[in-house]
């Protein structure tokens, strides 16, 4: 979670939380146990370490002790039986668990982790996120445009012509892509893309007056499904790719930044 220019770590952001949840609870007294659901969008490692270490942190959180559940997007979603209620917090973890919690519409307050700051932002434009009247918070996946530009000033130098594609979910931070580019003496390049047949060609486009191409998270834009042929493309034009993730660096991106699920 980022504010006024701090890093947050979700350790002490949960510990804090669930202490606060039971000062508050009905009868105004500590409560003896708080009851944490984690709801996941995917079985896979990212998700699985999150919630191994965000347990771990949990258990240590004297002088209150916490019970922890998980569930999976798809059982929310899928099973009419299925409910969040009798929790003190829930925990969505990524874009599939956030929709699934709405579509729940629990009265706890909910966190919202590993989902892109571009995500959160669109889901609440478009009024797809929940936030009970308990309140609601993030803590971004991604890391800040700032430091994206630091590193790319540091490795390619300024007046670099940084290719960006935005897609439905990063078109929003347009704006700041620009003023970014703009203090660090570099030219902003973008092509939006509204449809995956657009794709490639707005690629080829973008990559013919760029020196590099920045990937901003976008759902339609890089999956599991396009990667392989937007680093492709990128060879064939020689630009590399600075990504956002350590699977997107394994497959060829020149760097990545990202964090690891210990460290969010």
């Amino acid at each position: 979670m980022r504010r006024q220019g701090r890093t947050f770590h979700l350790q002490q952001f949960l510990r804090s939380a669930v202490i606060l949840l039971s000062l508050t609870s009905a009868t105004g007294v500590l409560a003896e146990t708080v009851r944490v659901l984690f709801v996941s969008s995917h079985s896979t490692s990212p998700y699985l370490k999150f919630i191994e270490h965000a347990q771990q942190a949990l258990q240590n959180s004297n002088p209150v002790s916490v019970t922890t559940s998980t569930v999976s997007a798809e059982t929310l979603v899928g099973d009419k039986a299925a409910t969040l209620s009798g929790y003190e917090l829930v925990v969505a973890l990524g874009i599939q668990a956030a929709q699934a919690v709405r579509q729940q519409q629990p009265d706890a307050p909910v966190l919202y982790a590993l989902i892109p700051q571009a995500s959160w932002q669109h889901l609440q434009q478009s009024d797809e996120l929940h936030c009970p009247e308990q309140g609601c918070s993030a803590v971004f996946i991604d890391q800040p445009l700032s430091r994206l530009f630091d590193i790319i000033s540091s490795s390619f130098g300024k007046e670099t012509r940084i290719g960006v594609l935005l897609g439905p979910t990063s078109m929003q931070q347009r704006e700041e892509l620009s003023r970014l580019a703009a203090s660090h003496q570099m030219a902003l390049v973008t092509e939006q893309v509204s449809d995956q047949a657009d794709l490639l060609p707005s690629l080829d486009r973008l990559l013919e007056s760029s020196d590099l191409l920045l990937a901003i998270a976008d759902p339609l834009i890089y999956n599991s499904r396009t990667t392989r042929s937007l680093l492709l493309t990128t060879y064939r034009h020689q630009v590399p790719v600075l990504a956002y993730s350590r699977a997107f660096g394994e497959a060829g991106a020149a760097l990545a930044v990202y964090s690891t699920p210990q460290q969010i």
